[in-house]
Formats: structure tokens, sequence, C-alpha cells
């Protein structure tokens, strides 16, 4: 048999196997699960070091902050003490969008998330429980997903998701979500973790 005839039934194998839901050898597993471990060691050891850094930071810039306000430099005291408040705001905070009302605009970024500032309300309608339909109220939609309050404002991540075929309702939070059969776009609603 020729090396092209054999290439092309290995790959053939392989596919099948894809195809089959095979799962990966003990090897390549072994292999990723250990890498895996060793990425979580070094993000956890790197958030530990950026928290640190930005601890220091923030107390350099409030002595700085007191000196200016000690030599009536109220102007420079007033720049720090407001870039003191960005930092720890946190970069979310700056990177938060309005509102959007629904989240049309935003289908086809499937597997995108966005970070939005918005006031819990009851005022628009939701389809679905735990994913919504795209065209479902936001401010709505976080109510019923336990994220915020009615006339709470905060921060909440919202995940773009594919089109799913249906939508179950639910009442969650004095919030009646319809249901809904299938629809073109949806969206996951989470907390900002601090």
């Amino acid at each position: 048999m020729s090396a092209s005839r054999l290439l092309t039934l290995g790959a053939a194998a392989l596919l099948l196997g894809a195809a089959r839901g095979d799962e990966l050898p003990a090897t390549a597993r072994r292999l990723i699960d250990e890498a895996d471990k060793q990425i979580q060691e070094i993000e956890k050891k790197a958030q530990t070091q950026v928290a640190a850094r930005r601890k220091k930071l923030l107390a350099d810039l409030k002595a700085l902050e007191e000196s200016f306000t000690k030599e009536a430099k109220f102007a420079q005291a007033a720049a720090v003490r407001a870039r003191i408040r960005e930092i720890e705001a946190g970069p979310l905070v700056r990177a938060a969008r309005p509102d959007p009302g629904t989240l049309t605009n935003f289908r086809g970024q499937v597997g995108k998330s966005f970070v939005f500032e918005v006031t819990g309300g009851m005022n628009g309608s939701c389809w679905g429980t735990g994913v919504y339909t795209d065209d479902s109220t936001l401010a709505t939609a976080c109510v019923h997903a336990g994220v915020l309050k009615v006339g709470q404002k905060g921060l909440v991540k919202v995940t773009v998701l594919p089109g799913q075929a249906s939508y179950p309702s639910s009442t969650q939070h004095g919030v009646n979500s319809g249901s809904w059969n299938a629809w073109n776009g949806s969206f996951r609603v989470e907390r900002v973790k601090p």
C-alpha cells in the first residue's frame, strides 16, 4: 500500500474517532492537566503580585495627595485624588458600557463578554430562564436572574450566546419571564465580581 494511501486511511480513522467522540489518550490528557495546573498556579501568583503592587501604588498616591494638600497645591491634590478613585474602581468600571436596552445589536458576537452598567428594572420584557433571547430587556433580565434588584445600579457581565431552540418561562425575584421557541440570538448575565 502506498504512503499516501496509508496517510489518507490514518486521517480518516482520526476523523471517525473524533466524530465518535473518542477520548484523548491518557498521556495527552495527563499533559493537558499538568499544563492547566501550572497555568493556574502562575495566574494565582500573578494575581497576588498585582494586588500587592496595586495596594502599594494606592498608599503612595494617598501620601502624595496629603503632601500636595499640606503644601496648598489643591489642583494637584484633586488630580491625584481623582486618579486614586479610578484605580480603586478598577479596570471593569472604566471599561463598562451604558445599558444597551437589549442585546440585539450584539448578535453574532457569540462567545464575547461585555460589561454594562445597568439599573435593575421590571418595565421591560424578557424571555427565557438563565439564557435569555437577545431582544429581552437587559435590566429586567438582570432582576429575573437575581443579578440586580429593582432600582439597584451595578455592573453586570453579559456573554453573547448563539440562538437556542427554546426558552423556558419562569417566575424569579418577582419577574415573570415568557417562554419562546427558536430565536436567533441569546445572552447570559452574571454579577461582576469585585
